[in-house]
This record gives structure tokens, C-alpha cells and sequence, in this order.
């Protein structure tokens, strides 16, 4: 299906309002994974670019942030590789679960909710211009809004009867995340991070 002239607004609007119905369409369109994985680098190259004008804009505190998420291209190379990875982790973990559908399905819903994060970008750096206060309220409106369409996306990309299930899903994965890389800090010693150990 060919997405020029598409009402992506739309799309977005129906997102927001109904993500299992904007997943089904994303998923409807049956795109290349070639295609798939080209908008899922320009997306988190656009993440990566907004939030380095954004950190040249308003700097945030020295040792707020490791160095490596400063710059932009580190920062698209975590982005794009992070993802990658994480479309194929959440097809496995959702299969061995019961889950079904294709890995094209998975990577094109995460590849649009990125895009839609990079609107939110935007949207975030006029308000921290105008307000910051404003700002901050709805940094944390998005937090919550996208971990709800995430787990709606992944749920219509697996064929999960509830979001809940993708929610879960979700969850276990960050804990098993958390736990790797607790264990990897154990293993290898805080000082290979660059981490004072006396501190």
C-alpha cells in the first residue's frame, strides 16, 4: 500500500484515542522490512537530533547525564540499535507467551511510536521555552501516554487479547534488562564503567 498523501494526523489523533485501531493499520499496510527499517533509522535519527538541540538549549546539570547520551550520534546508535534489538526480544518473549504475528508487525508499530516521540520533542522544546513548568507536566503526561500505546501496539502485534498481557510482558523484560545488566556490573566491577568505587 503506498502511504503518500496518507492523513498521518489522523493516525496520530487515532493513536491516542484507539492504538490497537492505529496498530491495525500500521500492520494492515504489509510494508518491505526493508522499508520498516529505514523509517525506524530516520525516526530515532530525528530523536537523537532533538535531543541534542534540546541539551544545547538547556543544558542539564554536570554528572545528571552519562557523557555517552550528550552526543547525538552516540545517542542514534544506542536509539537505533536499542530498538532493533528490542523489536526481536519482544517477538521471541511474545511467541514463547502465545503470542503470534510477524516481526514486521513488531518493528512497525515501534517504528511509529518513535515517530510519534519525536513530535513530542518538539512539542517539548516549545514549552520549555514558553514554560517549564508546563514542560514537566507534560514530559510526564507522555511518559505514562506512551507506555499505554506501547502496550497497546505490542498487543495488537502479537495478538494478545489485552494490552495488560503486553503490559506484563513489558515489565518481565525490564526486570530480566535490570537484573543482566546488575549482574554484568557485578562481574566485570563498577571501575570497568568508569564508576568510582569509593564514592
Amino acid at each position: 500500500m503506498s502511504t503518500r498523501g496518507f492523513d498521518w494526523t489522523g493516525l496520530a489523533v487515532l493513536s491516542l484515542r484507539s492504538p490497537r485501531d492505529a496498530a491495525a493499520v500500521l500492520i494492515g499496510w504489509q510494508l518491505p522490512r526493508s522499508v520498516i527499517w529505514t523509517a525506524l533509522a530516520l525516526v530515532c535519527c530525528c530523536n537523537a537530533i532533538f535531543a541534542g538541540l534540546s541539551e544545547m538549549l538547556f543544558p542539564a546539570p554536570v554528572g545528571m547525564m552519562p557523557p555517552v547520551l550528550l552526543n547525538p550520534l552516540m545517542l542514534f546508535l544506542l536509539l537505533t540499535g536499542g530498538l532493533v534489538v528490542s523489536v526481536h526480544i519482544l517477538l521471541w518473549a511474545g511467541r514463547a507467551v502465545g503470542g503470534q504475528g510477524a516481526l514486521e508487525d513488531v518493528a512497525v508499530v515501534l517504528t511509529w511510536l518513535q515517530a510519534l516521540r519525536v513530535v513530542a520533542q518538539v512539542i517539548l522544546l516549545v514549552l520549555l521555552i514558553v514554560s517549564p513548568t508546563l514542560a514537566g507536566l507534560f514530559s510526564i503526561t507522555v511518559m505514562f501516554m506512551g507506555l499505554w500505546i506501547m502496550a497497546n501496539f505490542i498487543a495488537q502485534a502479537l495478538s494478545f487479547d489485552t494490552a495488560w498481557k503486553a503490559f506484563g510482558l513489558m515489565v518481565a523484560l525490564t526486570v530480566g534488562f535490570m537484573f543482566g545488566v546488575i549482574v554484568l556490573l557485578l562481574i566485570t566491577g563498577l571501575g570497568a564503567w568508569g564508576l568510582d568505587a569509593n564514592v
